[in-house]
């Protein structure tokens, strides 16, 4: 401590770095008396308490005591501190960092009432008021919980930041749901129990839509068996015809709606193909269906599946032309008049009479006539 240039004993200085307490901040301003008035030095201890015990004791913003802290004063307080009042709590260490908006509020403005042991980490022990008071939603109109972190997060900057999550409800937000605002469903301030029935939303959409007239053709006003959720224009409906009496398949899956409800008829559409196809009916010469006599029941010949009108095929019952000698040959080599199908003839260019003569010698009632071959040939064989 002492130099043998010093002029005087008194000049003795303690080099205090080279202990177990190295003297910085206010500690360095500091008489010796300040800290050894009791006369101990060797196994001074360290701890701050020891010196603070009084400062701790006496601390009212905040009550050190009454808050619980504890006697560890360098938990908030560093040796280097210049005032003592320069302690910070590290709320990191605790079950409540602070984050966002809360990072910048006095410890005053949480702390307010004295505690800070044991202080509720519930949102709502600050925010009631805030909850109670909102009225964009008005949060207890509505229902909402009080547990504000359900849409609110610490780290927001504002309270007004907080988001819903719809996708935690019955009825999560896709398609054009998504980029609508909370006052596009809400307006009438209920949210808890609102309904999901897409009419709840969409009666004036149903009611005026014209293309094709949903009241007119007697649609459901259970918009989801046409439209998704997830679509993001409404105009984006399809209509499932498989779950109807005439699923869509071959040339009219192809079809747009306008084709075949052009007359506005949806509800009790007529499932008759002539109801669609009479004038196709009236208009065929290859066969003339009408001179032919053929039935108006098109799918007696024409399949719903066929992707083209002309695929249509006859059903030859009774008289067999898909075996035998009579199979491949075309409807004209016996139907002789393209205009009328009831007129038949085996004579003209299947069966020559000099055979048939020859062939029928002896048979009573022969005559060489198609008609007559007929009666006694009517399944092509011999009788």
């Amino acid at each position: 401590c002492h130099k043998v240039s010093d002029a005087a004993w008194p000049q003795g200085t303690f080099n205090h770095s080279a202990t177990a307490f190295p003297l910085v901040g206010v500690h360095a301003t500091q008489t010796c008396q300040r800290c050894h008035g009791d006369g101990v030095y060797k196994g001074k201890s360290t701890a701050c308490v020891s010196c603070h015990q009084t400062d701790y004791t006496n601390t009212k913003n905040p009550n050190h005591a009454a808050s619980g802290f504890p006697t560890a004063c360098e938990s908030c307080h560093k040796v280097s501190d210049a005032a003592w009042p320069q302690g910070t709590f590290n709320h990191s260490a605790t079950a409540f960092p602070l984050v966002g908006v809360h990072a910048t509020q006095t410890c005053q403005r949480c702390h307010g009432d004295g505690v800070y042991k044991g202080k509720s980490t519930a949102c709502v022990s600050c925010h009631q008021t805030d909850y109670t008071n909102s009225k964009n939603p008005n949060h207890a109109a509505s229902g909402f919980p009080t547990a504000c972190e359900s849409c609110h997060k610490v780290s927001d900057a504002a309270w007004t930041q907080g988001t819903f999550n719809h996708s935690t409800t019955a009825f999560p937000l896709a398609g054009v749901h998504a980029t609508q605002p909370c006052s596009a469903c809400h307006a009438d301030g209920v949210y808890k129990g609102k309904s999901t029935a897409c009419v709840s939303c969409h009666q004036t959409d149903y009611t005026n839509t014209k293309n094709p007239n949903h009241i007119a053709a007697g649609f459901p006003t259970t918009c989801d068996n046409c439209h998704r959720a997830s679509d993001t224009t409404w105009t984006q409906g399809t209509f499932n015809h498989s779950t109807t009496a005439f699923p869509l398949v071959g040339v009219h899956a192809t079809q747009t709606c306008q084709r075949c409800h052009g007359d506005g008829v949806y509800k009790g559409k007529s499932t008759a193909c002539v109801s669609c196809h009479q004038t196709d009916y009236n208009n065929t010469s290859n066969p003339n269906h009408i001179a032919a006599g053929f039935p108006t029941t098109c799918d007696n010949c024409h399949r719903a599946s066929d992707t083209s009108w002309t695929q249509g095929t006859f059903n030859h019952t009774g008289f067999p032309i898909t075996t035998g000698k009579h199979a491949g040959n075309p409807c004209s080599a016996c139907h002789t008049n393209p205009s009328n199908y009831s007129v038949f003839s085996c004579t003209t260019a299947c069966h020559p009479r000099s055979q048939m003569d020859d062939k029928h010698k002896g048979k009573a009632g022969y005559l060489y006539d198609s008609q007559v071959c007929y009666s006694c040939h009517p399944n092509g064989r011999k009788p």
